[in-house]
């Protein structure tokens, strides 16, 4: 048998230096993150309004069936 050999380049796990570096980052603009979520929810609200409306009936529908007309006494 044929000794073993290796198939990688890589470094043994005790030669390994590995490193961690912060990167510091401006924190979130709340500014702009309101302003995105009041807009979000005046759209939200605007389109369930506009569709209550259109679901209900405008006040001057008139039924097409009406019911028999009441008889006028003299």
């Amino acid at each position: 048998m044929s000794a073993y050999m290796k198939k990688t380049d890589r470094r043994p796990f005790e030669e390994r230096r590995l490193y961690a570096r912060a990167v510091h980052r401006d924190g979130p603009d709340l500014h702009k993150l309101c302003e995105v979520l009041i807009r979000l929810t005046l759209r939200e609200t605007g389109a369930t309004r506009a569709a209550q409306l259109a679901a209900q009936a405008p006040e001057t529908y008139r039924d097409p069936t009406p019911s028999a007309p009441a008889k006028l006494s003299a």
